[in-house]
């Protein structure tokens, strides 16, 4: 090789290495540089609740655990997370460059997608242009989604002036090239099929004596790869 062409060759390396690396940006867990504009770009998380409040607004408690997160294409792996379900924000622990510890919610505009404790979740946009935080179980041209909630609500003895979080609830439809559809059990999600397939699905549900509302992730799983199998047929 020339001296001209070995040249050439680290310039093109010089200049693509950047943009390679940006691709999937690894960070040490629960640290993040405060001069990252990508990732550093959100409000300050305060969330006052009345004093003696049962219970949490968080999807799993309110200890923040290691996941990763996707801005504008660029994945970030090992960031502590927490997901406020109550308020639908997704929030960053980091340390920034002073040792201190802060929380911030990630941009809506920017955030793409998160996972945390094995958990896949995307921002969606649903019918009324919205984009909203869903669960998301399987990926073809099915896929089931959750969306999370919680309520908060005055305690339920009586005379009590307390107020509680609800336990997580959360809502259930189905993705397709048909939008988003919601169902509630059994019955409901095989109205959601046409009639060709719709016996190959609930016979697929009693064989394996699936109850949608309380199956776990495993299992939706198993029946939406089941779904993706039907539409390739």
């Amino acid at each position: 090789m020339s001296s001209f062409l070995r040249i050439l060759f680290l310039i093109l390396i010089i200049c693509f290495e950047p943009v390679l690396k940006a691709q999937e940006t690894v960070i040490n867990a629960g640290y993040i540089s405060d001069y990252d504009p990508l990732i550093y770009n959100g409000k300050q998380y305060s969330f006052f609740v009345p004093s003696n409040t049962g219970g949490d607004q968080f999807f799993e408690g309110p200890d923040y655990v290691t996941g990763s997160v996707t801005i504008r294409g660029v994945k970030y792996n090992y960031v502590r997370l927490n997901y406020d379900i109550y308020n639908q924000q997704v929030i960053l622990q980091f340390v920034n460059s002073l040792g201190a510890k802060n929380q911030i919610i990630l941009s809506d505009a920017w955030l793409e997608s998160f996972s945390l404790n094995e958990k896949y979740f995307e921002l969606i946009q649903t019918q009324d242009s919205i984009r909203k935080i869903f669960q998301v179980i399987g990926d073809g041209q099915y896929r089931i989604l959750y969306r999370w909630r919680k309520d908060l609500m005055m305690d339920g003895f009586v005379g009590a002036r307390n107020h509680t979080f609800s336990p997580a609830g959360k809502e259930m439809s189905l993705f397709s090239e048909k939008g988003i559809k919601i169902f509630t059990n059994n019955r409901s999600f095989c109205a959601l099929f046409d009639t060709v397939i719709k016996g190959k699905i609930l016979e697929y549900i009693r064989h394996n004596r699936i109850n949608v509302r309380k199956a776990s992730d495993v299992t939706m799983d198993g029946l939406v790869n089941y779904l993706n199998s039907l539409s390739s047929q």
